[in-house]
C-alpha cells in the first residue's frame, strides 16, 4: 500500500523526515518496502498560472486546434502556444515559464524550457500535461487544471502537495488496522508520543430524511454483521479537484470522478471500503443483502459478465443484482456523469465470504483486498460520515437527515487483563504500570487499572488481532522498543535428546549411499493420472493390503500434474532420471528417502522407502577407469549395501510376488533377511519399458526399493565393537608378473595371499596394474600386517612376506617381480 507521507502528517505532528519514519515502523513490526519521492527529480520552476486570455489561433497539430494565449504568473505575462483540449479562459493550471526544467521520458536528462518558435508564433514557455511534467500518464486529456481559487504564481509542486515522499508498506494479515493512512498516523504517534489527531468529521445534513429515499433488508445476517445507507442528493459528478487526483494517484489510483474518487480516497484515509450507488438506477431506492442464487449473473464494473454461486453474497435490488458485496459493484448502478442522487454504501461483509468469492471469481479490488483482513465494524460509520461530508463539500451535494444502520447483533468490545508480572516473565524486563497503560492507549486502547499489579485493556473494533495477554504484551515492547529487552545467557538444565529411530534410519542410509558416490534427491510428492496408471502393482515388499483403490487425489491441487499423491516410491527418482537425460546427463546414480500415500481402512498410512535408480555407465569416464554400463547387479549390490548400514543382513533369491508390469520379467529380484521368517525387505531389477515408456526414458533404467518400515520392525543384527589396535601395522609391497595368454585370475592370486599370510595380514589392496610391451601383465599387491599383542618386527614380517611370495609364485607359475 502506497501512502503519501505528508497525509499522514495531517494526522500527526512529526519531526521525522519520511526515512527516519519509515525505520521506526520497520522496528515496530511494520515493514515499509520502499520510500521514494513523489515528484520527479528534474521537475523545478512550475507554477501554477492563470490562462487570462485565448488570442487566436495559430494551426493545426495531430488533430488539435494550436491556440495563442496569454498566461499570467502574478509576475509576468507569457504568450503560449498550446494545443490541449481542455484549454480555456480563466482556467488556472501547470505552467512552465522559459528557465523551468521538466523530466525528460526518454532519458537524456532535464529538459530546459526556452523561447519557442511555434507555426511562426513565439511561445514563451508551456502549459503541460500530467506526462510532460512526469507525474502521471494522462496526456491526450489535456493540461493540468487546478482550482479556479488557487494562488497564481506559486510553486506548482507545493501546492498539489507533490513535494513528499510515498512509503509503500507491505502490512501483514493480521494488521488490517495499518491498511490506511489514519491506522499508520496512529502507529506514528504511539511511537514517537506526538499527539493523534483523527479527521474533523462535521456532518451538515439537510431536512429530508433518508428513510424517506431508501431502505435496507439484510437476508444474510451471518454474512453481513452491518450494513449502513446514506443519500447524497443534488450531486454534480465532474472531475476531481487537482489536489485530490494527484493524492489518488500517489497512492497508485486512477482518478475517475469526485464521487467515485471520494468513495476511494475515504478508503484509503480510513481504511473502510465503500460504494456509491447511482440511486435511480436502485429499484425503489430497496437494497437487499442475499446470497446469490445459483447462476446468477452479474455484469461488475469492469464490465465482465460473471456467473455466481450460492456461497456469494449480493447486494441487490428487487430485480436484479447490482454488486458482489465487498468486492465489485455492478455496471448497471454506475454512477455517471448524470446521477444526481447517490446511495452511499458503508458495511462489514464476513471476510471468509469475501474472500471466497474474489478468489472463485478471480478478481481482486482493494475493497476485497481490506475486508479479507477484517473491516472496523463502528469505525464504517465514521467512513460514511467523512465520504459523505467531502461529497457535499466537492459535489454540492446535499446530505439527507439520517442514516440507515442494520445492525442486528451488536459486537462487544473485548476486554482483556494485563498483568505487569506477567510482563516481566515474558519479556525480562518490565516498563512501568504508568508507561505501560500509555502505550496502550497510545494504540487506541482504552485503559484502566483493575489493581496495583493489572490493567484492564478494552480492545478497539480496529484492532481484531488483539485477543489475549500475550498479544498486550508484544504490542508494549513493540512500541516501547525491542532494545529494551536485555541481552542474557540461557539458563536451566540441558536435556539430551535422542534422534528418533526414523531419523537415525535416515540418516545411515543416507551416509551408505553418499559414500557410494549416488547423489540425494527431494522431489514433490504430487504426480499426475498418467504417471500414475504406469505402476499396475504397488512394490513386492508392500503389505498386501496396499493400492487396493486408485491413488489419493488432492482436494485443492495446484494444477492439473499435481492432482494426485505418488503411489510408488520410484516415481521420483525416474522422473530425475527423465529430466537429467533430456539435459545431455547419461550417466546417473541417484536415490531418494521417500514416502508413497496409501489408503488402508479407509484411512490414508505413509509407507517410508528408499528408492535407487541408476542409468549409463558404471564409473565416470576416466583413463583408469572401464566403459562398462550399470546392470542389475549393481542396483543388487547397493540394495544390500544400505540393508547392511541398517544392522540387516539379507540373503538373495528371496521369493518375489508378481510385480509384473514394473519390471521386467527376466531381470529382477528380491532380498530377504537371513533369519527363519525370511521377510522380504528390498526389491530390484530393470525398469520394465513400458514404465520407461510413460517417463520418457529411452535408455534401460536399473532400480532398488527398500521398504524402511519392513527394515524398522526386524530386529537388527547386534553391534559387534572391536577396540583399537595398540599396537603398529606394518605394510610390504607384492608385485608380479603374469605371463601372456591364459593367466591367474587377480582374485584367485588374493585368495592365495590371505590363505598363505595367515591372521596377521589385516588388509590387502592391488594398487597397480602394468601392461608390458610383450603381453605380460605386472600386478602388484600392498599387505598390510598387524597383531593384537605385540610389536612385529622386520625380521618376522619379512620372512613372513618371503614366504607367501614364494608359495604364490609356485603355485601360479608366476614371476615375482624384483625378486
Amino acid at each position: 500500500m502506497k501512502i503519501p507521507y505528508r497525509w499522514i502528517r495531517e494526522f500527526v505532528d512529526l519531526p521525522l523526515s519520511a526515512g527516519q519514519a519509515a525505520d521506526r515502523l520497520i522496528n515496530a513490526g511494520v515493514e515499509v518496502a520502499s520510500v521514494t519521492p513523489l515528484a520527479p527529480p528534474d521537475l523545478h520552476g512550475v507554477v501554477v498560472g492563470e490562462i487570462e486570455a485565448i488570442e487566436g489561433e495559430v494551426g493545426e497539430s495531430h488533430g488539435h486546434r494550436l491556440l495563442r494565449c496569454r498566461v499570467s504568473t502574478g509576475r509576468g505575462r507569457f504568450s503560449v502556444v498550446c494545443g490541449a483540449p481542455n484549454v480555456r479562459a480563466g482556467a488556472r493550471a501547470a505552467f512552465a515559464p522559459p528557465g523551468a526544467t521538466l523530466p525528460d521520458s526518454e532519458g537524456k536528462g532535464p529538459r530546459r524550457i526556452t523561447v519557442a518558435t511555434i507555426r511562426g508564433i513565439e511561445s514563451q514557455g508551456m502549459l503541460c500535461s500530467e506526462r510532460e511534467l512526469g507525474i502521471g500518464e494522462a496526456h491526450e486529456t489535456g493540461i493540468v487544471l487546478v482550482e479556479d481559487d488557487a494562488r497564481v504564481g506559486v510553486d506548482l509542486l507545493d501546492h498539489l502537495g507533490l513535494d513528499d515522499s510515498v512509503l509503500e508498506i507491505e502490512i501483514t494479515p493480521n494488521r488490517a488496522d495499518c491498511l490506511s493512512v489514519v491506522g499508520v498516523a496512529r502507529e506514528l504517534a504511539a511511537l514517537t508520543g506526538a499527539a493523534f489527531r483523527p479527521p474533523h468529521i462535521a456532518v451538515k445534513e439537510s431536512d429530508e430524511s433518508v428513510s424517506a429515499l431508501a431502505r435496507v433488508s439484510v437476508e444474510a445476517p451471518e454474512l453481513c454483521w452491518r450494513y449502513t445507507v446514506r443519500v447524497i442528493n443534488d450531486v454534480r459528478v465532474v472531475p476531481s479537484p487537482a489536489w485530490m487526483a494527484m493524492r489518488l494517484r500517489a497512492a497508485g489510483l486512477r482518478p475517475i470522478s469526485n464521487v467515485v474518487d471520494i468513495t476511494n480516497y475515504v478508503m484509503w484515509e480510513l481504511g473502510q471500503p465503500l460504494h456509491a450507488f447511482d440511486a435511480a438506477a436502485v429499484s425503489d431506492g430497496h437494497i437487499i443483502v442475499r446470497r446469490a442464487r445459483e447462476g446468477e449473473r452479474l455484469t461488475t464494473l469492469d464490465g465482465q459478465d460473471r456467473s455466481l454461486t450460492a456461497s456469494m453474497l449480493l447486494i441487490a435490488d428487487p430485480r436484479r443484482g447490482i454488486g458482489l458485496a465487498g468486492v465489485m459493484g455492478g455496471a448497471n448502478t454506475e454512477v455517471t456523469a448524470g446521477t444526481t442522487r447517490v446511495l452511499l454504501e458503508s458495511a462489514y461483509f464476513l471476510p471468509g465470504s469475501v474472500r471466497r468469492t474474489a478468489r472463485t471469481l478471480g478478481l481482486p479490488s482493494d475493497a476485497a483486498y481490506r475486508f479479507e483482513r477484517g473491516a472496523d465494524v463502528e469505525g464504517l460509520v465514521d467512513a460514511s460520515d467523512r465520504a459523505a461530508q467531502l461529497m457535499v463539500e466537492l459535489a454540492g451535494g446535499k446530505m439527507a437527515r439520517g442514516m440507515i444502520d442494520v445492525y442486528p447483533a451488536p459486537r462487544p468490545r473485548p476486554r482483556i487483563s494485563l498483568r505487569m508480572p506477567r510482563v516481566g516473565r515474558v519479556l525480562g524486563v518490565t516498563p512501568t504500570r504508568d508507561h505501560a497503560a500509555r502505550i496502550l492507549r497510545g494504540l487506541g486502547l482504552e485503559v484502566s487499572e483493575r489493581d496495583a499489579e493489572t490493567l484492564e485493556a478494552e480492545v478497539p473494533t480496529f484492532r481484531r488481532d488483539l485477543t489475549m495477554e500475550d498479544d498486550l504484551v508484544e504490542e508494549i515492547i513493540r512500541v516501547w522498543g525491542y532494545d529494551k529487552i536485555p541481552s542474557t545467557l540461557p539458563g536451566g538444565t540441558i536435556s539430551l535428546v535422542q534422534a528418533p529411530a526414523s531419523r537415525r534410519q535416515a540418516e545411515a542410509t543416507r551416509r551408505a549411499l553418499v559414500g557410494a558416490g549416488l547423489d540425494e534427491v527431494v522431489t514433490y510428492s504430487f504426480t499426475d493420472a498418467a504417471h500414475a496408471s504406469a505402476w499396475v502393482a504397488p512394490p513386492a515388499l508392500a503389505p498386501a493390503s496396499l493400492r487396493t483403490g486408485p491413488p489419493l487425489a488432492l482436494a485443492n491441487p495446484l494444477s492439473q500434474d499435481a492432482a494426485l499423491l505418488r503411489s510408488h516410491p520410484l516415481e521420483g527418482v525416474l522422473r530425475t532420471i527423465a529430466t537429467n537425460l533430456r539435459r545431455q546427463q547419461p550417466s546417473l546414480r541417484v536415490f531418494e528417502i521417500t514416502k508413497t500415500y496409501d489408503l488402508q481402512r479407509s484411512s490414508a498410512i505413509e509407507p517410508r522407502w528408499v528408492a535407487i535408480a541408476l542409468a549409463g555407465m558404471r564409473t565416470a569416464p576416466a583413463w583408469y577407469g572401464g566403459s562398462a554400463p550399470v546392470d542389475v547387479y549393481d542396483a543388487k549390490g547397493l540394495a544390500a549395501h544400505v540393508l547392511h548400514a541398517l544392522g540387516i543382513h539379507a540373503s538373495c533369491d528371496a521369493a518375489m510376488r508378481d510385480v509384473a508390469g514394473s519390471y521386467e520379467p527376466d531381470v529382477r529380484g528380491a532380498l530377504a533377511t537371513a533369519d527363519a521368517e525370511a521377510a522380504v525387505v528390498a526389491e530390484y531389477g530393470e525398469v520394465a519399458v513400458a514404465v520407461r515408456e510413460r517417463f520418457d526414458i529411452g535408455v534401460p533404467v536399473f532400480a532398488a526399493v527398500i521398504s524402511l518400515d519392513a527394515v524398522a520392525a526386524r530386529p537388527p543384527a547386534p553391534t559387534r565393537y572391536r577396540p583399537l589396535p595398540r599396537f603398529p601395522s606394518v605394510q610390504r609391497d607384492l608385485a608380479f608378473v603374469m605371463p601372456a595368454g591364459a593367466q591367474p585370475a587377480a582374485a584367485e592370486v588374493e585368495a592365495a595371499i590371505r590363505a598363505e599370510a595367515g591372521p596377521l595380514l589385516r588388509r590387502l589392496t592391488l594398487f597397480d596394474l602394468f601392461q608390458l610391451p610383450d603381453g605380460r601383465r605386472s600386478l602388484a599387491w600392498r599387505l598390510t600386517f598387524q597383531a593384537d599383542d605385540r610389536t612385529l618386527t622386520d625380521e618376522h614380517i619379512n620372512e613372513l612376506n618371503e614366504r607367501v611370495a614364494g608359495r604364490v609364485s609356485q603355485r601360479f607359475g608366476i614371476t615375482r617381480r624384483g625378486a
